[in-house]
């Protein structure tokens, strides 16, 4: 059996905005209720809570699109405990360097659905989620910027660089990384 969950109708009556039950036609204001409910991400139980509205009148519990989402809470719990990028980090990351998601997308070789879902609140997989915190690494980030010209017009390439080239990591790294190729070479010759 398919459990059908009604979700509470908003009318406006004048300037006022009433919950309206779709069961017994009840037009005041439903009692918020919110419960503990166990929600399993991935064969991991993780507990949320869930918003519900109860009609006063005939008992009916009703979710709300503009409620607190347990879905949502489960999946950032998920992210906490396996240490996966939050939405909002991917997104904040994405906007401190100017990025389009075109942009974000196509260094990736993702989607660009794929990548808006993520920063929207799905799920990665682990996979994907290195992937992120690979390109989220500056020199890693410049690095695919130089081997990925087509990517951007020539001018965002260019401040991308120097905005990049002159962070103190990834100007430490470089530098770590040509010592070494410089050894490397003097070895073999």
């Amino acid at each position: 059996m398919v459990a059908l969950k009604l979700m509470a109708v908003k009318r406006r009556v004048g300037s006022l905005m009433l919950e309206y039950c779709l069961i017994c036609d009840y037009e005041e204001a439903l009692e918020l209720k919110r419960e503990s409910v166990i929600i399993t991400v991935r064969g991991e139980t993780i507990e949320a809570t869930e918003e519900l509205y109860q009609c006063p009148a005939c008992g009916e519990k009703f979710t709300s699109s503009h409620g607190h989402d347990a879905l949502e809470e489960a999946y950032r719990e998920y992210r906490r405990r396996h240490n996966l990028v939050q939405p909002e980090d991917i997104r904040h990351w994405r906007e401190h360097y100017g990025l389009t998601l075109t942009e974000l997308s196509h260094l990736l070789e993702w989607d660009e659905a794929t990548l808006n879902r993520f920063e929207q609140g799905a799920l990665q997989e682990v996979s994907e989620d290195k992937w992120l915190k690979f390109i989220m690494i500056p020199q890693n980030l410049l690095y695919l910027i130089v081997s990925k010209p087509e990517t951007f017009r020539s001018e965002k390439r260019e401040q991308l660089i120097t905005q990049l080239s002159t962070n103190q990591i990834v100007v430490e790294a470089l530098q770590r990384f040509y010592s070494l190729l410089r050894k490397n070479f003097k070895k073999q010759a």
